[in-house]
């Protein structure tokens, strides 16, 4: 009895039931191919090499050139930097390590944060696994042995993982880097056939991190590093890194004078002079670009009563990221965006059709608590200031409004000299938010 295997050309090929897709490669395809490759898309889902073939599927091996071949391998780099930590630094415990756009992650729990030196030391024991030629093994335990098995490590976090990702299965899915005493992590996978595979890669910073990305989680070190397939490509990365850096807007906002950030006020900018002066510039300009379009300044205030934010849903969805006081026992918070102040201004008086549309801008500061580990910058902040506003049209009115707001969206990046993109609205998704009441205008 065999099965029927299907390849990218549209051959078939067939095979015993359990053969690994590296064994019925061997023997089937081109040994040029066969040496590239990385792992496998069985009907369109990426499986190792060692995955056995049990039913009739269509094949294609993952190499270098492949789509999602560069994820792969920087997932799998993620968990070699993993491995190299738990090796130098008994009693450390893992969190996540995905791949990303630019390279990949991982987060620890250690005793002290990491200094570059440690990174020095990290990177080199990378090499050294990497040079081994340790294979990468995924097995198959059941779920409460693998429970056991990282409780007993002191590792509580992987144990809360496969207690949420795994709730009803019997069995989960670990990997090892040549053995359970050199490493082993809970993870789906797949990944690449053996830490020799890996050469181009580099760690670049840490930071701070919590788990989950929740500041009331335990705080961890995140370790930040880069993979490519080949060393030019990662030595272009670098250079690139390098000419950022002399062009970082944190950097030459101190020395053109124009802004500064201090500790007792974390992901807040202190504008000075030059800074304010260029500031009020930019919200002057937007007012003018705005106010002949038909749209009038309000300020509202800084912070609301969380009857509101539960009228609009933000308590129970997004109170997290808000920044929370008390007056009088009477909870509050300091607003994180402008929304339902607009709308409280709209439902304060009846509204007729001929009202509309009614146009409300607004440039009052804003405040989100976001951890102290992405703050960077004036890209990611605590406290920041944006053009906002929020047009109140009848259905009728979409049409030419969206065109308006186009045109407004043109004029402004192309002041600038700037690029966008627009993309559409996705399509509507479930919600228990409660919507505003008291918004819709009355038809007379």
């Amino acid at each position: 009895m065999s099965i029927q295997i299907t390849l990218p050309d549209g051959s078939v090929r067939d095979v015993a039931p359990g053969t690994s897709v590296r064994d019925f490669a061997a023997t089937t395809l081109p040994q040029s191919v066969v040496k590239k490759a990385l792992a496998a898309t069985v009907d369109g889902k990426m499986v190792d090499l060692t995955f056995p073939l049990e039913r009739s599927a269509a094949l294609k091996l993952v190499t270098p050139d492949g789509a999602d071949a560069l994820a792969l391998y920087r997932h799998s780099t993620a968990h070699l930097l993993a491995a190299a930590v738990t090796n130098l630094y008994p009693g450390v415990q893992c969190g996540i390590g995905p791949a990303t756009d630019d390279g990949f992650f991982y987060d620890f729990v250690v005793e002290a944060p990491f200094v570059p030196e440690d990174l020095e030391r990290i990177e080199a024991k990378m090499r050294e696994l990497a040079a081994q030629d340790l294979p990468y093994e995924r097995q198959i335990w059941p779920r409460q042995e693998a429970i056991e098995f990282f409780t007993k490590r002191g590792e509580p976090l992987k144990v809360q993982l496969i207690e949420e990702k795994t709730a009803g299965q019997p069995q989960v899915s670990v990997y090892t880097i040549k053995d359970r005493d050199t490493f082993v992590d809970f993870c789906v996978g797949p990944h690449v056939p053996s830490t020799n595979r890996l050469k181009a890669f580099k760690l670049l910073s840490t930071s701070n991190a919590y788990w989950k990305g929740d500041a009331h989680n335990q705080p961890m070190q995140r370790v930040y590093g880069t993979a490519f397939f080949k060393e030019d490509d990662l030595k272009q990365y670098l250079h690139q890194i390098e000419e950022a850096k002399k062009r970082d807007h944190r950097r030459l906002g101190k020395d053109l004078g124009l802004f500064m950030f201090h500790p007792w006020a974390p992901g807040a900018a202190f504008w000075l002079g030059k800074g304010t002066t260029l500031y009020n510039l930019l919200a002057d300009y937007m007012r003018e670009v705005l106010f002949p379009a038909g749209y009038q300044e309000v300020k509202t205030p800084l912070i609301y009563n969380k009857n509101l934010w539960e009228t609009s849903g933000h308590w129970q969805h997004y109170r997290q990221n808000m920044f929370l006081v008390e007056s009088e026992n009477v909870e509050m918070a300091i607003k994180a965006m402008n929304c339902p102040g607009h709308m409280l201004v709209f439902a304060s008086e009846v509204r007729s059709y001929r009202d509309l549309p009614l146009r409300l801008h607004e440039q009052t500061p804003l405040h989100r608590n976001e951890a102290s580990g992405v703050l960077s910058g004036l890209t990611r902040v605590r406290q920041f200031s944006q053009d906002d506003a929020h047009c109140f049209i009848m259905e009728s009115q979409i049409g030419e409004e969206v065109e308006r707001l186009l045109n407004l969206v043109k004029r402004v990046y192309g002041d600038f000299g700037l690029s966008y993109a627009v993309s559409s609205r996705p399509g509507p998704k479930s919600s228990s938010a409660r919507k505003p009441r008291g918004i819709t205008p009355r038809r007379d």
